[in-house]
């Protein structure tokens, strides 16, 4: 499992970087980041991003759904996709802080992680 490194987007902007995607990687969420995806084969592709089942006092232990996309291909929107943000309660796995996800399929797919910045 590859981990991203987690770029940031401030107010003068981002030239975000991209890298060939793993078929399952990970990066480091504090719940304003997000996936960038693009996609240069024609045939779409699936992600599945992880998440956590909860343990409410009084409800027990409650089956939260991973969360499925579909990445369109390179005819639709040049092949980009938008995931996120992510809620760190849901996503992020409690030992790492991270959230991880597998993609069915990555001829051709890169990917970049990019956190808004915070401003005070």
């Amino acid at each position: 499992m590859a981990v991203l490194s987690v770029q940031t987007a401030g107010f003068g902007g981002l030239n975000y970087t991209s890298a060939s995607a793993s078929v399952a990687d990970s990066f480091a969420n504090d719940g304003k980041t997000f996936l960038l995806f693009t996609n240069g084969n024609a045939s779409s592709r699936t992600l599945t991003v992880a998440a956590n089942d909860a343990d409410k006092a009084g409800f027990g232990p409650i089956t939260t759904p991973d969360t499925v996309v579909t990445i369109p291909g390179s005819g639709t929107n040049g092949g980009l996709c938008v995931v996120g943000p992510f809620p760190t309660e849901r996503f992020n796995d409690p030992a790492t802080g991270r959230v991880s996800y597998t993609v069915d399929n990555v001829t051709g797919l890169t990917v970049s992680a990019i956190k808004l910045a915070t401003y005070a």
